[in-house]
């Protein structure tokens, strides 16, 4: 009889390795439960650590905020990442306004980190509270906290001025919160935002008003940009898009040159007229600061200083160096004048059909008979200014000035103060 030779069971093999496969399995349960427990308790004790890392904080900002107390980390961990937060922890203990500290810096980076915090402490301590009180809300404070001083704030608490009565003001470039009550005296007579804050905060834009600020015009290549005094050119600026028109100039000129946008407008109207039986010509155009100097100079030395100032433009404050105006003649008056006899372009059949259609292409009648308290400068027929056919348009259809469409527009220069 053979035997089975192959693997034996017993009673005692078959329990020693179950035995063996359930001590393992319990084992590991062990070390994970260990494991696991320790996790949590390194996590516990380092919550906030892994919270602040989580918001993106640095190691050392961490540590800055964890030597704080809990309900000052709770306060900072309630909030968004702060990038300087260090700064806000070494300037002051009111952990309640680093949120505000963080966003005031953002609306003003000129600014040093003290006078953030005093500014801030100052205005949610004083102003905040009564602010909400008139109906502000959370976003309209901070509105207004993008231009307004703790004594702007003071002021319109003091007038108990809305959020709703300041905001259609706010809009216009050069608003000034002490000026509201200016402003709404103005806006009740024009009904026009834009006009309120612009002649109240540049009052020489009508130039009957007295020029107590200079200021240097830092977008000169805006073909809108009001030039005249007070808003004046750098005596550098000279346009970089220069081009002599394809128009006749007169003997005497030596600057025909205009910037390329105006040239072409020009050009178009030059044809027309030429289509029709009317000869235009240049007679000035492009005028640097230093061509300016001269020709006021000259003036200054033949006339008085008061009519010397209305028949030319301050070097700086010529719309001549814009490269946009040209001075025009025809050939009809230049024949006149050849002869002897007086002849202005006004008066010429060139100079009325250009007055009367100039706006089609772009230009604009600058300096008409009896406007000089608002331009500043005497009856000058023959200057004309290119604004865009668009804006043109929109003076001709409301019988403007230039000025007159600044305000009502609100079209102001990018500007900077002269010291």
């Amino acid at each position: 009889m053979r035997f089975n030779r192959g693997k034996r069971y017993t009673y005692y093999s078959s329990y020693s390795s179950s035995r063996r496969q359930r001590i393992r399995w319990d084992r590991i349960a062990i070390i994970g439960v260990v494991v696991a427990l320790v996790i949590g308790v390194i996590v516990w004790f380092n919550l906030s650590r892994l919270k602040l890392l989580f918001k993106g904080y640095s190691f050392s900002q961490q540590n800055e905020i964890l030597s704080l107390e809990g309900k000052e980390i709770d306060e900072i961990l309630s909030h968004e990442k702060m990038d300087h937060i260090t700064d806000w922890i070494k300037t002051s203990e009111n952990v309640s306004y680093y949120d505000e500290y963080e966003k005031y810096f953002s609306l003003h980076k000129d600014l040093q980190v003290k006078v953030v915090v005093t500014t801030i402490d100052d205005v949610f301590n004083n102003y905040v509270a009564q602010l909400s009180g008139l109906g502000y809300t959370n976003d309209q404070i901070w509105k207004v906290l993008e231009t307004a001083s703790a004594n702007d704030l003071k002021y319109l608490l003091e007038k108990q001025y809305t959020y709703t009565q300041i905001e259609p003001y706010m809009k216009v470039k050069g608003f000034v919160f002490t000026d509201m009550e200016k402003y709404m005296e103005v806006y009740a007579q024009k009904k026009n935002y834009n006009y309120a804050v612009l002649i109240t905060t540049y009052p020489f834009i009508i130039s009957e008003n007295k020029v107590t600020k200079t200021y240097t015009i830092q977008n000169p290549e805006n073909i809108l940009t009001l030039v005249k005094k007070g808003f004046q050119l750098a005596d550098s600026y000279v346009p970089s898009d220069l081009v002599k028109p394809n128009v006749p100039v007169a003997p005497d000129c030596d600057n025909s040159m205009m910037r390329k946008e105006a040239s072409e407008a020009l050009e178009e109207m030059y044809k027309e007229a030429e289509s029709l039986g009317y000869h235009l010509v240049i007679n000035s155009a492009y005028r640097s600061y230093a061509d300016q100097k001269k020709t006021y100079d000259d003036y200054f030395k033949k006339y008085d200083e008061v009519t010397a100032a209305s028949l030319v433009a301050l070097p700086g404050a010529s719309e001549h160096q814009t490269g946009l105006s040209v001075d025009l003649t025809s050939t009809s008056v230049i024949q006149k004048k050849a002869k002897g006899d007086v002849a202005v372009f006004g008066d010429s059949e060139e100079g009325k059909w250009v007055e009367k259609n100039a706006y089609r292409f772009g230009f604009i009648l600058r300096f008409p008979l009896a406007q000089s308290s608002i331009t500043g400068i005497g009856n000058e027929p023959w200057h004309f200014r290119y604004v865009g056919k668009d804006v043109a348009l929109k003076i001709h259809e409301n019988n403007w000035l230039l000025e007159e469409y600044c305000l009502y527009e609100g079209v102001i220069p990018n500007i900077k103060e002269n010291q």
